[in-house]
């Protein structure tokens, strides 16, 4: 039933990233998961390579929508597409982030959304950033996910890059329930600003059937629920470890993290008052968060 494809290239993302064991899932009553990944190792640190050639290959995709994409083609210019969108990723530079690379949270969120939830891209802020839209509060993207034939999510995207793990929670969490507090804001700016630009009719008659409330299709559920991208600093000193040994560590750290903040994020989500979402997580440590995240969209950008 869905009409809704996913718009990413997939192809080298699991070669890109590897995931700690299997899928953890949260103790709540709805769908969710708690997955960790990593990037490869080289000389006791992650190295980010193969990251940002998946970045170069998905950034068009990341930038423009679908029927952007479509027209560039139609007008013999699909080769320029990463550069274009790299150009308008330039400009569209966000001044509260003072050059501390938070796009890349975004473009990673969209990633990981697409490629590992199946969730495909309604929209993404950036969309919104480059077509003189200044809406800057809210999700970081919306995508539509669905459970069977007669089950949706929209999943709102939200992305924290610290250096602490819980801090991003604890981030991600502020900004969470910010848009759980104004629920008909994203589904306002799909309607009013991306649907009739973004999509070709018959998709476009899809997604309102499932949003808007003149054209609901009251035989399909739709909720939302909320998709998180979190980046930190995984914090070993590698000058105590073999190359071998340092492999060995990064792995037992990653499994200790993954089971401390698991817990961590459910006492959040209890407090929040949010048991009734879903909820999708995905962790990537980096050497440096801070440091890295600046440095890859920088990379990305060709400053």
């Amino acid at each position: 039933m869905n009409a809704l494809t996913n718009s990413s290239i997939s192809n080298g993302f699991d070669t890109v990233f590897s995931e700690v064991d299997s899928t953890k899932k949260l103790n709540l009553k709805n769908n969710n998961c708690l997955r960790l990944f990593y990037l490869d190792i080289f000389n006791n640190e992650f190295t980010y390579t193969g990251l940002h050639q998946l970045l170069q290959r998905n950034i068009g995709r990341y930038v423009f929508s679908r029927a952007s994409i479509e027209q560039f083609k139609a007008e013999g210019d699909a080769e320029a597409i990463g550069l274009k969108a790299i150009e308008l990723l330039r400009k569209a530079n966000n001044p509260n982030d003072y050059g501390a690379g938070g796009e890349l949270g975004e473009i990673l969120l969209y990633l990981f959304l697409e490629n590992k939830l199946d969730a495909p891209k309604l929209l993404s802020k950036v969309e919104l950033k480059t077509t003189g839209n200044q809406y800057v509060f809210g999700s970081d993207g919306v995508h539509l996910f669905q459970l069977d034939n007669k089950s949706f999510q929209l999943i709102l995207g939200e992305s924290k890059i610290k250096g602490i793990l819980s801090k991003a929670v604890d981030e991600a969490f502020e900004s969470i329930e910010k848009v759980s507090n104004n629920p008909d804001n994203e589904l306002r700016l799909i309607e009013k600003n991306i649907l009739s630009e973004s999509f070709d009719e018959a998709t476009t008659e899809f997604i309102k059937s499932l949003i808007v409330p003149l054209k609901r299709d009251k035989t399909i559920s739709v909720d939302n629920a909320f998709g998180i991208f979190l980046g930190y600093t995984l914090d070993i000193d590698a000058t105590q470890y073999s190359n071998s040994d340092f492999r060995n560590a990064v792995n037992e750290k990653l499994r200790n993290n993954l089971d401390e903040i698991a817990s961590y994020i459910e006492k959040k989500i209890n407090e929040s008052g949010l048991t009734g979402y879903s909820f999708y997580f995905y962790i990537l440590p980096f050497n440096n968060a801070k440091d890295d995240r600046s440095a890859i969209i920088n990379k990305l950008k060709g400053e």
